[in-house]
């Protein structure tokens, strides 16, 4: 008998309240891996965070240790060895010759048994799906039975690699799994993700390229316009009062400094120094008169006399 991934607890409290966990709910490069691997585009996957081949029902409190990784469910070595054989193909095939891991028959379905990360020694429980018995399973938990899970077995053993420990002294969870893991970590930089069509890609480059030729031509033809305006302005500086610009009043400011004080100074010396020549004239003949009216009276005072 085959066990759900709801049949396993940390108690003896069972509910039929179970929670859904997605296996992956975000991009990472271990996503990455299955983009790569899988015959996927580039971002392939998100659009299977809520697929059901993402996702199965736990209880409430187990949820907590399949992410992280405390607990994985692993598929059979079979299943296992298909997958491999499925990245490999994939790995030495042209990237459009690709198969999807979700577009293979014969790797829908698995059978899985618990991985157990070593620092997790707490008793777990297991419910029988017909008769509902419990039992419960101490460390190193070797009386588990197998299960049967709605994800699908790619997703599952991505899952299951974060339990994977790469040290010489640890006991791998699957030989299998471990190869999978290793050829992940050896060639994940070999392998791009498949792109979108490249047509598409080359008409956007295109595009873009046209946008960008065009936005210089504009630049271009606004510069030329924006230059022959300004000589415009300035040979004709007082043809227009709505023009505030500070270039505009700079040169105003400056004439009035220049120009002002030169006709002042024009003015003030002009008649200063008409004023001096006809005063001085004024004076002499001033003294000439003076003098002649004394002396006509003095004449006029002898001749009386």
């Amino acid at each position: 008998m085959l066990y759900r991934a709801e049949d396993i607890s940390l108690s003896e409290d069972f509910t039929s309240d179970v929670v859904n966990v997605a296996l992956y709910d975000k991009e990472d490069f271990v996503v990455g891996n299955l983009e790569r691997f899988g015959g996927l585009y580039e971002h392939g996957f998100r659009k299977y965070f809520k697929s059901p081949l993402n996702i199965m029902k736990v209880q409430p409190g187990m949820a907590r240790f399949f992410r992280p990784s405390y607990l994985a469910f692993v598929p059979a070595e079979e299943t296992l060895r298909d997958i491999f054989e499925l990245y490999k193909a994939n790995f030495h095939c042209d990237m459009s010759e690709r198969r999807r891991f979700d577009e293979v028959p014969h790797l829908q379905t698995s059978t899985y048994s618990i991985g157990v990360d070593p620092c997790f020694q707490k008793d777990l429980f297991t419910r029988h799906p017909l008769t509902g018995k419990i039992i419960r399973h101490r460390h190193p938990y070797t009386t588990l039975p197998k299960f049967t899970l709605p994800v699908h077995p790619c997703i599952a053993a991505l899952r299951a690699g974060s339990l994977i420990s790469f040290s010489p002294d640890a006991s791998p969870i699957s030989k299998t799994l471990f190869a999978i893991a290793k050829y992940h970590a050896l060639f994940r930089s070999d392998i791009p993700p498949r792109r979108r069509l490249t047509k598409a890609l080359s008409v956007t480059t295109s595009t873009s390229s046209s946008s960008s030729s065009q936005s210089m031509v504009f630049t271009a033809a606004s510069s030329r316009s924006s230059a022959s305006a300004v000589p415009s302005e300035s040979s004709n500086p007082g043809s227009s009062n709505q023009d505030t610009g500070r270039p505009r009043k700079r040169k105003l400011s400056t004439d009035s400094v220049v120009e002002s004080p030169r006709a002042v100074k024009l003015q003030r010396r002009i008649p200063c120094v008409a004023g001096a020549s006809s005063a001085t004239r004024n004076l002499s003949n001033g003294a000439k008169s003076s003098r002649r009216p004394s002396e006509h009276i003095h004449r006029l005072g002898v001749r009386c006399a």
